[in-house]
């Protein structure tokens, strides 16, 4: 089973005192939604999405320089294009049932964005423990600390699960679990 790309799911928390003292139940509740996150990157849109933008085979030159834009321009039509493609709308929609969770990020298997529900700080994620920890050494789900979150300016918890290839895919639709043997 192999991943090809990223969701995560940026969960709110609480203030800094609070995260403090609780951040074992912090994780639970990110961890709670682990299925959540699995379905929706086992829809077929999203993985569609996925599968179109691995295919385009964009090149690391690329990326860093749409990275340069994106983060240096609030305007930059890629970051618009992104938040408001249908992609971005069907995450958007699937989000909606769970007011804790405050940002999806969609990536490809090189760590860029496929699309987000809201504009995020950069379009590079490749570089960060979010892709690092899923896509490469293959942790799922990945369940980050509690840290401020400069794109949505809150306290939260960052959950990972892949976009999985095919077989990992009807795993998840059949009710199992992808990380365990089949």
């Amino acid at each position: 089973m192999r991943a090809t790309g990223i969701l995560i799911v940026l969960m709110a928390g609480a203030p800094t005192l609070v995260l403090a003292q609780a951040a074992t139940a912090v994780k639970q509740l990110a961890l709670a939604r682990v299925r959540f996150a699995e379905q929706i990157a086992a829809d077929p849109e999203t993985r569609k999405a996925v599968l179109a933008k691995n295919a385009e085979g964009e090149s690391r030159q690329s990326i860093e320089a749409r990275d340069r834009e994106w983060s240096a321009n609030p305007n930059a039509p890629l970051r618009k294009a992104l938040a408001t493609s249908p992609c971005a709308n069907k995450l958007r929609d699937h989000l909606k049932s769970d007011p804790l969770v405050v940002e999806g990020i969609l990536m490809d298997d090189k760590g860029a964005n496929v699309c987000v529900s809201r504009e995020t700080s950069d379009y590079w994620q490749g570089d960060e423990d979010k892709w690092q920890k899923t896509f490469v050494e293959g942790k799922s789900p990945f369940v980050d600390e509690p840290a401020f979150d400069a794109s949505t300016a809150t306290y939260a918890i960052q959950l990972s699960v892949p976009v999985l290839d095919e077989a990992g895919f009807r795993r998840v639709l059949e009710g199992e679990d992808p990380a365990q043997p089949a």
